[in-house]
């Protein structure tokens, strides 16, 4: 193949990424950015694709922690899951803009959501720290309810 019929094709590799449209965004944010958020992301993820559904899937915090919360970590492996990052990353505007849910575990993200948005409000769930699997099973239950939601949001288009 010669130089021109390559950068052919690889320009209109770039047009058909370009054009896909990209996958929904679901955000979660905690305080530390080390446990709820990063327990919420990974059962969203197993949770989702077992619905057959493709998120980007983002878990971040407030005043992030140096590193994940050994026990979710622990928990999340002894679950068959793996934490989406490998260490807490810091919330913004960015990461909220054009997401379809952000979920806040308590902090307020009232300046960083876009006009017109909204969290939901799962302060409720028990800690990480002192109960791994109520907070986990705090958890599924509410992404269950959510993924329904969403489901029936995308069936509606």
């Amino acid at each position: 193949m010669n130089l021109l019929a390559i950068a052919a094709l690889g320009a209109a590799g770039l047009l058909a990424q370009q054009s896909a449209s990209p996958k929904p965004k679901v955000v979660f944010v905690c305080e530390h950015g080390a446990a709820k958020s990063v327990l919420a992301a990974a059962e969203f993820e197993r949770m989702a694709k077992d619905r057959g559904l493709d998120f980007q899937v983002l878990a971040r915090g407030t005043n992030i922690d140096p590193e994940l919360s050994p026990s979710v970590v622990k928990g999340l492996n002894a679950d068959g899951l793996t934490p989406a990052v490998s260490k807490p990353v810091k919330v913004d505007a960015k990461d909220l803009a054009g997401a379809v849910k952000v979920v806040t575990f308590g902090p307020d993200l009232s300046g960083l959501l876009p006009k017109g948005s909204q969290a939901l409000d799962w302060s409720a769930t028990p800690s990480t720290g002192q109960d791994y699997k109520s907070a986990r099973d705090y958890i599924r239950n509410e992404l269950g309810k959510m993924l329904s939601q969403l489901e029936a949001e995308r069936r509606s288009k």
